[in-house]
């Protein structure tokens, strides 16, 4: 397994995969959020996870002021998406990880990310990976984790 961050290279499995993790979202807006985070390295970032040269994984992050009603600069987890086959091997683990360790480098002292209170497979990866329930509002749980060890 490979990851890396995503190039303009990568757009075409990017936007299949994003079409997979949100199906109600349009092609158009798919492209104009990739278009950006290409151009905003300091403050966005995806990353791709591959098998065999072959993608099956992405996650994208942001940095954010005051997430969660906390203080400071953060990282925060926009979307995680692992193929289906190739869930529950540690993968996602491994691209967490690298959102992570970018947000330290960005000197983020803390990560934070929501899922939907219905996703009960994405509770419970978050919570395994450390990330501490916060409270929940409009229908998602907010997470939030230390990054100082």
């Amino acid at each position: 397994m490979i990851i890396r961050k995503m190039t303009k290279h990568d757009i075409p499995s990017w936007i299949e995969m994003r079409a997979d993790l949100w199906p109600d979202c349009p092609l158009q807006k798919h492209t104009e959020e990739i278009n950006e985070q290409l151009n905003s390295p300091q403050t966005l970032q995806g990353f791709i996870l591959l098998k065999n040269y072959q993608p099956v994984g992405f996650i994208e992050a942001a940095i954010h002021q005051n997430a969660h009603n906390t203080y400071g600069r953060a990282g925060y987890i926009e979307g995680w998406f692992i193929k289906e086959e190739f869930r529950l091997n540690g993968h996602g683990k491994q691209l967490v990880q690298a959102v992570e360790q970018w947000s330290i480098a960005l000197g983020c002292e803390q990560i934070a990310s929501d899922v939907e209170d219905f996703n009960v497979g994405s509770f419970f990866a978050h919570t395994k990976l450390g990330y501490i329930e916060q409270f929940r509002a409009d229908g998602e749980v907010k997470f939030l984790k230390s990054l100082i060890r």
